[in-house]
């Protein structure tokens, strides 16, 4: 659970660890695979998986994290001690080191729901038909009040750590709906974050707004109301997504020149428009080298060195000159592809809705007789199943090794919701929700030989009949990539050729602003080899091929990809485009597959 090239290459014991378990394996494998580690292997294991994910500056600053890195391996107990003290220290220092920069102007700090719960769907899960049409939902469950409770809970537990109450709010997931705004105004919010796809639904629901309108704040209804600022969805998955394949100072270069150019474009309305640029502000520096400390600097020192930019807060913002924009309604909807999608519509999200609801049924059925204090136990625990990290993993949105435990979790905290009410647990509570595991949906092994055209695009809809496929958008981890240039992989293969179809995700992948797109294979298995194909449409020497008008279809000879070796075949796959990578698949385990030998149709033929 640490990113291969940024977090375990770069150190030769953690290194020696991986190769020493495998990188690929199967569960009923780890049983032999356990017995090769002693214990000495496990505490090296113990305390690298912790400095890995101790952030570089912090071992750089403190003497005994530097000695233990230097140190390498054969840790005691007494280092593995140590070192858990040195994280315990780091995190007690986060909240002062938060209200010293907000004290000095230079933060802003701003809350979540406490449990962090889909605030739409908590006041009104039928919310969801409206962005959702025709998707299957769970009956409808109906409780403003608790997500009245949870902003409240945030807004007063940020307040106690900062010494002051915040003025804004990031709804959970980006999710609102004109409910929770006009629960947000209630609970005195002056400001609210969401994505630019909401503005896209609430204007019109076509094309994407221009500049001028998505760099400002929206008010729904009016005055009085808080400020909705929409994130550039663009300019924040850059980030996210695809600048921790570049070189540091290129990145930060790139997204300096993309703001001063929107700023030449507004003209003399520059420094009344803002630039919403939001994202998990803890995901993505996994997969940045030096945990991203590189472009963060490079990126401020760009934007302290420009004329045309200035960096601020939402509420200092909203103090100065600035341009405002109405709104008369408010589509429904996250950060997420603008809907409730991850969260409710599919059979295990739905079931995991209608469990909560019988608890808090039993719950408002009871609660004018109870014990204060028995009540606050009971909506703890509720509050906590009404978070959304449970559904983020049910449905089989994404993929998790730890699948098993967020479902006990949430099954257990509707559980001491029924003990605490004296009442017998339902069976159904002691039954998993999640009845697969989404790890085995993220890759299908090709099934037929295949023979597509490769012209960039789907001809007909059985050319790639009998592929394989790799679901990008199910490659989970806590960062979301439904915001991926490609949707899916198909992969497959004749006797001679190995074939590659890349789906990009709605408006993503787009040719007219993608120079110089190539298809990169790098091959681990059988032999470490790397084949660049130009998306040109244009024929190789060596056979290689790949051409781009709906979809990106590649082929390439076996022997350019084995080397003519023999031994299943290993390889991950990347975009570049002028040069850069834009990003890479899949995102830890690399794609398998066996060449076809003479036997292969007799194998895998099926009625």
């Amino acid at each position: 659970m640490a990113n291969w090239r940024t977090m375990i290459e770069p150190h030769q014991r953690y290194r020696e660890l991986l190769q020493k378990r495998g990188f690929n394996f199967r569960d009923a494998d780890l049983p032999a695979i356990a017995r090769r580690f002693s214990a000495a292997d496990l505490r090296d294991l113990q305390v690298w998986f912790n400095l890995c994910w101790t952030d570089p500056s912090h071992v750089a600053a403190r003497p005994a994290l530097r000695g233990l890195v230097g140190q390498g391996r054969g840790f005691s107990e007494e280092d593995k001690a140590a070192l858990l003290e040195q994280q315990a220290e780091i995190v007690r220092s986060v909240v002062p080191a938060y209200r010293e920069a907000q004290r000095a102007g230079l933060i802003e700090v701003s809350a979540t729901p406490y449990y962090h719960p889909i605030l739409p769907l908590l006041c009104d899960s039928d919310e969801a038909r409206r962005c959702m049409p025709g998707a299957p939902l769970p009956e409808r469950f109906a409780y403003p009040g608790d997500a009245r409770a949870q902003v409240e809970r945030g807004l007063d537990r940020v307040g106690e750590l900062m010494g002051q109450r915040p003025a804004g709010i990031w709804p959970s997931e980006g999710s609102v709906s004109e409910a929770t705004v006009a629960l947000l105004a209630g609970a005195g919010v002056s400001w609210l974050a969401t994505d630019d796809a909401i503005l896209q639904h609430s204007l019109d629901g076509g094309s994407r707004p221009d500049e001028s309108l998505r760099y400002r704040p929206h008010r729904l209804g009016g005055d009085g109301q808080p400020a909705i600022f929409f994130r550039d969805h663009q300019l924040s998955d850059l980030i996210g997504f695809t600048y921790a394949e570049w070189e540091p100072g290129a990145a930060a270069r790139d997204l300096v020149g993309r703001l001063e150019a929107a700023a030449g474009r507004l003209g003399a309305q520059a420094g009344r428009h803002v630039v919403p640029i939001i994202l998990d502000g803890e995901n993505c520096w996994e997969f940045y080298r030096n945990d991203g400390n590189d472009f963060l600097d490079a990126l401020y020192r760009g934007l302290a060195d420009s004329a045309r930019l200035k960096a601020c807060t939402f509420s200092e913002y909203l103090e100065r000159e600035h341009e405002e924009g109405s709104l008369l309604r408010l589509y429904p909807g996250s950060w997420i592809n603008g809907d409730f999608g991850i969260w409710i519509g599919r059979d295990e999200d739905n079931r995991a809705w209608e469990l909560l609801l019988a608890a808090r049924r039993e719950i408002e059925r009871r609660e004018d007789g109870l014990d204060p204090a028995l009540l606050a136990e009971v909506r703890d625990e509720l509050y906590a199943a009404e978070g959304s990290d449970w559904c983020w993993w049910y449905g089989g949105n994404f993929s998790s090794e730890n699948l098993e435990d967020f479902d006990f979790l949430f099954r257990s905290h509707l559980q001491k919701i029924y003990r605490l009410l004296g009442l017998e647990v339902p069976q159904a509570l002691h039954r998993p929700i999640a009845q697969t595991s989404p790890v085995e949906q993220l890759v299908q092994e090709p099934v037929d030989l295949i023979a597509p055209a490769i012209d960039g695009r789907v001809t007909s809809f059985y050319e790639w009949t009998g592929a394989g496929v790799y679901n990008v958008w199910n490659e989970g981890g806590t960062m979301h990539r439904s915001q991926s240039l490609l949707r899916s992989v198909l992969f497959g293969y004749d006797r001679h050729r190995l074939y590659l179809r890349l789906d990009g995700s709605d408006h993503l992948l787009d040719p007219a602003t993608l120079p110089d797109l190539s298809v990169v294979i790098d091959v681990r298995a059988p032999a470490a080899r790397t084949v660049e194909v130009p998306v040109d449409g244009r024929p190789r020497p060596d056979g290689a091929l790949a051409a781009f008008v709906d979809v990106i279809e590649v082929a390439v000879p076996f022997g350019l990809v084995d080397g003519g070796m023999e031994g299943p075949i290993e390889f991950y796959l990347s975009l570049k485009s002028g040069g850069n990578e834009l990003e890479r698949h899949p995102v830890r385990h690399p794609i398998s597959l066996v060449k076809p030998d003479q036997f292969f149709k007799a194998k895998n033929w099926q009625a």
